[in-house]
This record gives C-alpha cells, structure tokens and sequence, in this order.
C-alpha cells in the first residue's frame, strides 16, 4: 500500500512539474538523496531523530530544482514536501564544490487528530514552507546539511545521475 501511494505520488508529480520541454533539456538531472543525520535543539523524549527521509529532485537550466521528500517527521508521523527551488554554487576548494540550496514548497502530513500536539504545524497539517541548506559535492556524490526551523538540523547524503 505504502509503495502503490509512493508510486502514485511520483507519477502525479512528474506530470505536474515536468512539462516535456524540461524533461527534454540538456544539462538537467536526477538527484537521489537520503538523510543520515538528525538532531533536534532541544531533544525530547517523543522526537524523532530517525527522519528516513527518500528524496528525488530534478535539476535543470540555471540551477534551477524541483523535488519530493518522504519523511518522518519530529513526531513520527509520514509527512511529504513538494518543492521548487535553486543551488547556489558558492566557491571549489580542493576539489570540492560548496554551494546554498533555498526550496519552497507545500508539506504535508503533520496531524493532531487526537489533540496530543499543540504546534502550529499540527494546527494546519498542510502548510507552505521554505528550507535552506548548504552543501558540498564532489562529482556526483552530496552531503547537505538543513537546518528545520528553530527545532534542528538534518544531515543527507545522494548521489546525481
């Protein structure tokens, strides 16, 4: 059920952000990312810091990104982000490129049917949000780290295609 409802959210994504003359440009490509790190400013017992974040992000024209995020958030709960946004390529050293990423997008899945939580987020349950990050590469490989609102950081590591 879980993997049909991936599928599903993937395909619906693809047609809405991927008009045929983006998919068909030069120099664009795929990013598969994964986070390996979270931690939370001020830990409680009910955080979760295992976030099993999946993401796929489509790069294209003047550093220019669309993507999808899978993940559990602080409170254990599925939640989805889909996004546009742009990498900033700030400088290279040693082989490395270092660079900002800024996306916006709508997140989805923070619930509080049973009144447990009394966040904001869990107020709206759908709400637009922004995320930032910074990042280096080296070929293909990237590891970013995303500071989540005044609440902690979370660490990915992916590989583009």
């Amino acid at each position: 059920m879980i993997l049909k409802s991936i599928m599903a959210l993937f395909f619906i994504f693809l047609s809405l952000f991927f008009p045929k003359q983006i998919v068909a440009q030069e120099n664009s490509s795929l990013y598969f990312h994964t986070s390996i790190y979270t931690t939370h400013y001020t830990p409680r017992d009910y955080h979760n810091n295992h976030q099993n974040l999946m993401g796929i992000e489509y790069h294209y024209q003047e550093n220019k990104l669309k993507g999808i995020s899978h993940f559990l958030n602080s409170y254990k709960q599925p939640t989805w982000y889909i996004y546009s946004g742009r990498y900033y390529p700030l400088f290279e050293m040693g082989g490395f490129d270092f660079n900002a990423k800024l996306t916006y997008g709508i997140i989805h899945g923070y619930d509080d049917e049973d009144g447990e939580h009394s966040t904001w987020m869990h107020n709206m349950g759908t709400f637009p949000g922004f995320v930032f990050g910074f990042g280096i590469e080296r070929g293909p490989y990237k590891l970013e780290i995303h500071p989540f609102a005044d609440a902690g950081l979370i660490t990915t590591i992916g590989i583009e295609f």
